[in-house]
């Protein structure tokens, strides 16, 4: 891979929520990267999504940080944060660190659409592979990583500091190029 087609980035990718979707019958969404403004809503997601959740500070860190990639599905009309994604990628391999979305918008393909960006980014920067942790009994989670491929790998014994509770690792491998 030459050193030009590593460094062009993808566009903001563009999507349209079919008719029926929640919370409006349409409505066009954006994922982008974060950005400073950004992270007050980010911040109220995040608390509503976490036990421990991430301060600004680790979320402003994530922005400067030249191997991680935050990125946030935005709403055009009302703007509105619906969900972000922060991963690192460092040499052939990513790390999914965090994934929420707002409540409201729970259920309605967000997560999904940022997954697949993620994998579309990976692709393109010729990945090897893609790891995460997520709670044992984050089922939701466990079936949504599932459904792009991702396969438990492992555990980590009392990962969340918070409950104790162990994280379920879990890998996907993309094909050499």
């Amino acid at each position: 891979m030459s050193k030009q087609a590593a460094a062009r980035p993808l566009p903001p990718a563009r999507l349209r929520r079919k008719a029926g979707s929640q919370p409006s019958d349409s409505m066009e969404l954006q994922i982008r990267r974060m950005r400073e403004a950004d992270l007050d809503s980010i911040l109220a997601i995040e608390t509503a999504s976490f036990t421990s959740p991430w301060s600004r500070s680790a979320f402003e860190n994530e922005m400067r940080a030249i191997y991680a990639h935050p990125l946030v599905v935005t709403q055009a009309v009302p703007p509105h944060i619906l969900g972000y994604l922060c991963f690192w990628m460092v040499t052939d391999e990513c790390h999914i660190l965090n994934l929420a979305v707002h409540p409201s918008f729970r259920r309605a393909g967000i997560a999904s659409s940022l997954i697949r960006r993620l994998l579309e980014v990976c692709e393109h920067k010729h990945i090897r592979g893609c790891f995460l942790e997520v709670r044992i009994s984050n089922k939701l989670a466990i079936s949504l990583y599932r459904k792009f491929g991702f396969v438990p790998c492992g555990i980590r014994k009392r990962y969340y500091p918070d409950t104790g509770e162990d994280a379920m690792v879990m890998k996907r491998r993309f094909p050499s190029p």
